[in-house]
């Protein structure tokens, strides 16, 4: 996934925003995310490489993690830098020593916003996730728009600030009548320590990376594919597999298309269909479930996120024919070198 850290502990903003706790372990919560987000496989998207915000704290533990670990290849999880397109030139000095303390580590994204507030609405925009800690009036921003945009939210109230007030104004959840989790929002208001942290994992949906979802029909082929992709990743969604008789099956698809990197959909030929009034042809078609679910996730997650793997002569709905799909065989496996890029293009920050 790539999670956006953002928030702020400044000592002009305590007061309006009841900051609490220290600027100090303010600084050492975010150093454990951005160090323990890295270790994880995610990567990073960030606003601000200053000390008095939560990204530029989380930076300094993705260096840690980084420095403990160092890898150039395109497979690891990056740190991506939403930037001013007019940069002073002491910010580009700035990215130019960043670039060099994180070699291959780093990618750029600057975007011609008039207003710091409109980087970090980019910032929100481009990230699966969001975690928000302490912060003012610009993280408030941001929470609100991954809210309304339906994006995974954690928001740590420990130090007080906007994400404090998010959680208040979230518990219970006004923008999601379905929502069931309300009492886990004000459990992360308490003084930050690991529980907090792994309450804040678990609400943004974050796992270790990556982490994938098999939408399917109805045949076995899904089986196969998950034991051919728990080899190159740590978890695999199946829909089927995933039992929770309280939770109606609309719901329980979104809140786990939402938590994954990456969806692959086997179209396979479950089903018979053919033009009104035809009855002299038909064509081998995919359960109608399938292409609900994947215009879900393209809709939703975006088209790079999404692989179709086809069997046999099945049917593609002419406005799906530019997402990426490959024919397979008997097994969902054979295409082993298009999967692999898959995933090492979900593990990839720099690929939109």
């Amino acid at each position: 996934m790539r999670v956006a850290v953002l928030g702020s502990w400044r000592e002009e903003d305590a007061t309006q925003w009841a900051l609490r706790d220290t600027p100090e372990s303010f600084k050492k919560a975010c150093r454990r995310i951005g160090l323990e987000l890295i270790q994880r496989g995610h990567s990073l998207i960030l606003g601000s490489s200053s000390l008095h915000t939560a990204d530029g704290n989380a930076l300094e533990g993705a260096q840690e993690a980084w420095a403990v670990a160092p890898v150039t290849n395109k497979d690891r999880p990056r740190v991506m830098m939403i930037r001013p397109l007019d940069s002073s030139s002491s910010d580009q000095d700035a990215q130019a020593a960043l670039h060099r303390s994180m070699p291959g580590g780093i990618v750029d994204y600057p975007v011609d916003a008039a207003t710091w507030s409109s980087v970090k609405l980019v910032q929100t925009q481009l990230a699966d996730a969001l975690i928000l800690v302490g912060g003012a009036e610009k993280t408030e921003t941001a929470g609100l728009a991954a809210t309304i945009g339906k994006k995974p939210l954690a928001c740590i109230g420990s130090f007080g600030g906007a994400a404090y007030k998010l959680n208040r104004m979230l518990a219970p959840n006004p923008w999601d009548y379905e929502d069931d989790r309300p009492n886990g929002l004000l459990q992360m208001q308490v003084p930050f320590d690991e529980r907090v942290l792994g309450l804040a994992f678990e609400r943004a949906g974050i796992e270790g990376a990556p982490k994938l979802m098999i939408i399917h029909g109805r045949s076995t082929d899904r089986d196969t594919l998950k034991a051919h992709l728990l080899k190159h990743v740590k978890r695999v969604i199946v829909l089927a597999d995933e039992f929770d008789p309280t939770q109606p099956i609309p719901l329980k698809f979104e809140r786990a298309a939402s938590s994954v990197d990456g969806a692959i959909a086997l179209v396979t030929p479950d089903d018979v269909g053919q033009l009104a009034g035809d009855t002299e042809s038909s064509a081998e078609r995919a359960r109608e479930n399938v292409w609900v679910e994947v215009g879900w996730f393209w809709g939703r997650r975006g088209r790079s996120k999404l692989l179709l793997l086809t069997k046999g002569k099945v049917n593609i709905p002419s406005d799906l024919g530019n997402v990426e799909h490959y024919a397979y065989g008997t097994s969902p496996a054979e295409p082993e070198g298009v999967i692999q890029k898959f995933l090492d293009r979900l593990r990839s920050a720099s690929d939109r």
